[in-house]
């Protein structure tokens, strides 16, 4: 038996295949490599840990089903991301429906200003949660777009994709929420440190 390389020398394109062809080692490289990225982006965009946790196995559970879908394994990261915001998306409706007829009790626990670290500054948390405040008067669109570029880091091309939408809109949808939470950002990175 010859000794598989650790996970970070071998790219996505020949885990996929590996797993495609029923090797466990390979998905379970595949789910570690990507779970970390995929659980912070889902449960900063729902902004609730209990249901980010049920979105992320979903998520895995779809493309370990899936994996033949994968047209080219290298672009699994993304494939599997948009897998993940449209998951995300569902449970926006499904709340909202559950808000409607008056059964949404959820708290969002997932927020920024509850992410801050302990001991932060109390004039940076009131300014996160000034924030928070604002990211949910934002669409869900335009939320998880402001939320998976400028939290998350993602690339417009990648939070584009994820969002199934193009590049414009996804522009347009980081103005307007940038227009919202601009004015709220009131420590320069300089105070911050």
């Amino acid at each position: 038996m010859t000794e598989l390389p650790a996970p970070s020398f071998v790219d996505d394109a020949d885990l996929v295949r590996r797993a495609r062809d029923g090797d466990r080692w390979a998905t379970e490289a595949l789910y570690r490599r990507h779970a970390g990225a995929v659980t912070s982006a889902v449960t900063r965009v729902l902004g609730r840990v209990h249901e980010a946790d049920d979105v992320v196995q979903d998520t895995f559970v779809r493309a370990l089903e899936r994996l033949d879908q994968v047209r080219d394994g290298v672009a699994f990261r993304a494939w599997i991301q948009r897998i993940a915001i449209t998951l995300c998306h569902r449970r926006f409706r499904r709340r909202r429906l559950l808000r409607a007829l008056g059964l949404d009790r959820g708290d969002d626990d997932a927020t920024l200003a509850a992410h801050a670290a302990h001991g932060s500054r109390p004039d940076l948390v009131a300014e996160l949660r000034e924030i928070d405040g604002a990211l949910a008067t934002l669409s869900v669109a335009s939320r998880s777009a402001w939320i998976l570029h400028r939290v998350e880091g993602w690339t417009l091309e990648e939070t584009a994709h994820a969002l199934s939408v193009s590049l414009a809109t996804c522009k347009r949808r980081l103005a307007e929420a940038d227009e919202r939470i601009a004015p709220l950002r009131r420590l320069t990175a300089e105070d911050r440190a």
